[in-house]
């Protein structure tokens, strides 16, 4: 029970703007954007304009123990690689 008491510390303490920062700037390049359009590349080269609004934003989360809905929403995108469009393993 230690180690779950540990790694719940480790997730549940005070988010720092350094954090924020290394996170945006560890993102992979060359994805597509998630559901908002806005591409990786746009939030690191303004990571210093955006990551305080997202450090106030997480940190709002974290002291009323509630997300937007929104948080979890993702979007799915099927890009063919080769051969046959209809096919799913293309």
């Amino acid at each position: 029970m230690r180690a779950i008491a540990d790694v719940n510390k480790a997730l549940t303490q005070n988010l720092t703007l350094e954090e924020i920062h290394k996170a945006i700037q560890a993102l992979p390049k060359g994805k597509a954007p998630g559901h908002d359009w806005i591409p990786i590349e746009f939030f690191q080269a303004c990571a210093s304009e955006v990551a305080p609004t997202l450090f106030k934003a997480y940190t709002a989360m974290m002291a009323s123990g509630e997300a937007s809905n929104h948080i979890n929403r993702g979007l799915i995108t099927l890009i063919p690689k080769t051969g046959n469009r209809s096919k799913l393993r293309n």
